[in-house]
């Protein structure tokens, strides 16, 4: 067999199990998959013997603040970032300006991102107070999924609980996810003060301004709201079981409901605060260390979907501007590169997670829930060419400076990893050496979703 390349000596995760197998590319698709032979030709050839070939990660969650705000990150610096750390496919939130809660600012936020990105990317677009007309046609321009908040954000206005049943009841009988970032606003606004007031404005008093019930309360009611509607709905960034084992009931009474964690929920807690400084500070906050091994206890049981980064950067000068009230400092933290290397290091690694199910929960989960698969999500013929490889054997230490993205800092720094990408594969093109992202900027494709007709 002829192809354009050839990935040889691999340790292939496909859905049906992991195999010792060549993984043979044409033309950006995978053709076959089996051992290659003495007549087998190839324009290039990586051997990767005792290497884990992954289908791709996506990551459903990302932040790269293009347009509006590139001063701390663009689609060109995030999705190099991402090909470093083994993704393939990004799909990007709408926090950006102009906010793309209509076609015209859709469409030219996917016009920047097409002559920017060097990996796939999907766009979310808003769901704001009055844009329901535009939400149809934005689905029509390849909309991925909709974003909304029911706390204040300074990108995207929050909705109130008639704004989001009206909307969740125009979605129902649509393929579409929304998206939906839980807290209580009203509890969240209250113990803010308080702190305030109390003087508590130290890094390690941010969780108690944005405490445990916030998140347990606005679950359970969008959860309720999606069974009562039907609308499909995915709860975001989760960090507590409470929270996730609602999500688990919801879906066991016939609610379409999905839900994500990231990275700084399952590596970090609360006392790295007073260390990590306004460089750990996230909505929702890092929570009790104990909350992390129940967590953990929801990966292992099934109960998480997928792992995102949430990957939200800003420049130094912003997030110090919590130095001396952190409830002043940006939330968000950034890791795109970092996620699925952390997690198959914390997960696979340290605690036993199958390789099997690391793909599920980096891969193939996500690109069904959004509409992705068979196209992406997983190693078979017929699929892109969307591979990462990742050596299990390799030890190193997260060094910020490294790191690919626009501003180089992140709560991981100086931790060790088990576990790196030494090639990234988009579209049968390598993207990423193992040191150096070398595809080419605006290589990255812009993906539909393709949606099921109800």
């Amino acid at each position: 067999m002829n192809c354009s390349l050839l990935i040889k000596n691999g340790r292939v995760v496909t859905e049906e199990g992991t195999l010792s197998a060549d993984v043979f590319i044409e033309e950006g698709k995978i053709v076959h998959i089996g051992k290659s032979g003495e007549e087998d030709k190839a324009e290039k050839v990586i051997d990767v013997k005792g290497q884990f070939v992954l289908p791709g990660f996506i990551d459903p969650h990302v932040h790269f603040n293009d347009p509006g705000l590139t001063n701390s990150e663009d689609f060109y610096t995030g999705t190099s970032a991402a090909a470093a750390g083994g993704v393939t496919t990004v799909l990007e939130h709408p926090l950006t300006f102009p906010l793309p809660d209509n076609l015209k600012a859709f469409n030219e936020k996917k016009e920047i991102a097409e002559s920017k990105a060097v990996v796939d990317f999907g766009l979310f677009g808003a769901c704001s107070e009055k844009n329901q007309g535009e939400m149809k046609q934005m689905m029509e321009s390849g909309a991925s999924a909709f974003k909304t908040f029911l706390t204040y954000s300074p990108e995207i206005p929050k909705l109130d609980d008639g704004q989001i049943t009206e909307r969740m009841a125009f979605l129902a009988d649509k393929d579409v996810i929304l998206a939906i970032h839980c807290e209580n606003n009203d509890i969240v606004n209250y113990y803010t003060n308080e702190m305030r007031c109390l003087g508590r404005t130290k890094p390690e008093d941010y969780p108690d301004g944005r405490p445990e019930i916030s998140e347990i309360e606005a679950v359970s009611r969008m959860t309720l709201f999606a069974q009562e509607t039907g609308c499909k709905v995915n709860i975001a960034h989760c960090t507590l079981q409470a929270a996730v084992n609602i999500v688990d009931d919801r879906r066991r009474n016939g609610a379409d409901v999905s839900v994500e964690t990231c990275p700084q929920y399952l590596l970090l807690n609360r006392t790295m605060l007073p260390e990590l400084g306004v460089f750990g500070i996230c909505n929702p906050p890092l929570r009790r260390e104990e909350e992390v091994s129940k967590l953990w206890d929801c990966i292992f049981d099934g109960k998480i979907d997928w792992i995102c980064s949430d990957h939200a950067t800003y420049t130094v000068e912003e997030k110090m501007e919590g130095r001396e009230d952190i409830f002043k400092t940006p939330a968000g933290v950034t890791s795109v590169e970092l996620c699925c290397q952390l997690f198959f290091s914390e997960g696979v690694m340290k605690r036993g997670l199958s390789i099997e199910a690391f793909a599920d929960l980096t891969s193939t989960n996500a690109a069904k829930r959004y509409n992705l698969y068979p196209q992406k999500g997983h190693i078979a013929v017929g699929a892109d060419a969307d591979i990462a490889i990742l050596n299990p054997e390799e030890i190193w230490t997260v060094d910020d400076k490294s790191l690919k993205q626009m501003m180089k800092w992140s709560p991981y720094n100086g931790m060790e990893v088990r576990g790196k990408i030494t090639k990234t594969i988009v579209n049968g093109i390598e993207a990423y050496d193992g040191k150096e992202v070398i595809a080419e900027k605006g290589s990255g494709r812009f993906i539909a979703p393709v949606r099921k007709v109800k």
